[in-house]
């Protein structure tokens, strides 16, 4: 809920001290060029120590730093350089979390039962990302902007508390702690894909994929709402939240009727849904449209992020989850932070709708291209 809050406000704030569309793309992208810089070492690091002091340590340094954001706004400090500083130490720390958690999971969950796990992990994000938005675009109409960082700030310290409670799954370690992380264990996670090339296509569809779809859901969509509907902030919020919504419903879809699918074949019909459903808002005019398209588009993100994880978990060796889930982390994240500032750029010189439908028809073609590549689409 916390980091659904902070993604609204952290794009609002330098769309309102800026008003440049390209600033806030640039800025957005320090939000999301640490997955690039240190994403992969995560992932090392996540295979050779304890996962759960990852966890709380990527926590409370994430806390300690967006609590800056709200004191430098307080204080007639809040240049976007230094918002973006701030953006980008925020993200370091939380490139840590995301390899460790996702190694933790296959730890806990029979490999038969890791699909409908990871459809529940996914519906409690989609809630989260459901509620917090709406606890925003609520909060906003007599709170100033600040106070979304510090209920961000909150949320770390409340999530760290919850933590602690998993500490007998501390002894969840990767086979392979030792030294040092070296250069060969980075470069043996992509190795990894290299040797089984039905996980290799995935992941290059995965960066093609988001390298459409990111940087529209991060800085377009914040456009298209202020600019061109000249919507508030609050209204920015509750499409956020409608999108959740749509994630949520796409996530009951996968636990209650699609989990017997193959899940290459899930994650292929996912990408289609995710860039034909973007490609609509060609002729988004008025919020009412947006709001009701946010929803249908949400339904497929699911199907991708589920089927996905739930792959690596079961046809890669536990030594390697750490290593593997900062690599699609890095094509997740890392990517996001190029589209963002090309997504800036582009709204720039061409109209946002246009915007929407160019990356929409690109994304949707990964999932069709993906239909062909070998091993793919019958991956299970």
């Amino acid at each position: 809920m916390g980091d659904a809050i902070y993604q609204i406000a952290l794009v609002w704030l330098i769309l309102d001290l800026t008003g440049n569309a390209a600033v806030t793309g640039l800025v957005a992208m320090s939000a999301y060029l640490p997955a690039l810089v240190f994403g992969l070492w995560a992932g090392v690091f996540a295979d050779r120590h304890h996962r759960l002091p990852i966890m709380l340590f990527s926590q409370i340094s994430q806390a300690l730093t967006v609590a800056f954001i709200p004191l430098i706004i307080w204080k007639g400090w809040a240049y976007s350089g230094l918002v973006g500083i701030l953006a980008f130490l925020r993200a370091s720390f939380g490139t840590l979390f995301p390899p460790a958690f996702n190694a933790l999971v296959p730890s806990l969950v029979p490999k038969s039962r890791l699909v409908r796990a990871n459809s529940l992990l996914s519906t409690a994000t989609q809630l989260a990302y459901l509620l917090g938005p709406a606890a925003a675009g609520s909060l906003l109409q007599f709170l100033s902007l600040p106070w979304m960082f510090i209920l961000d700030c909150l949320s770390f310290l409340i999530t760290f508390a919850l933590l602690l409670s998993l500490r007998s799954a501390e002894r969840a370690r990767s086979g392979t702690a030792g030294p040092a992380p070296t250069w060969k264990d980075l470069l043996d996670g992509f190795r990894y894909f290299r040797e089984k090339p039905a996980l290799g296509f995935m992941m290059a569809l995965t960066v093609i994929n988001n390298l459409f779809i990111m940087g529209p859901a991060i800085v377009g969509m914040p456009v298209l709402v202020k600019q061109a509907l000249q919507g508030t902030a609050a209204d920015y919020a509750f499409v956020e939240a409608l999108m959740a919504l749509g994630m949520l419903i796409g996530s009951a879809v996968v636990y209650r009727y699609l989990h017997p699918l193959k899940s290459g074949t899930l994650l292929l019909v996912g990408m289609v849904l995710d860039g034909l459903t973007y490609s609509l808002f060609l002729w988004a005019r008025s919020l009412p449209f947006v709001m009701v398209m946010i929803v249908i588009h949400g339904i497929g993100i699911p199907f991708i992020v589920i089927s996905r994880t739930a792959l690596i978990q079961k046809h890669a060796a536990s030594p390697y989850h750490g290593r593997l889930f900062s690599i699609v982390h890095l094509s997740v994240v890392g990517v996001t932070a190029l589209s963002s500032a090309l997504t800036g750029i582009a709204a720039q010189v061409i109209d946002i709708h246009r915007v929407f439908f160019g990356i929409g028809i690109g994304a949707a073609l990964c999932g069709v291209v993906g239909a062909f590549l070998p091993g793919l689409r019958s991956l299970e």
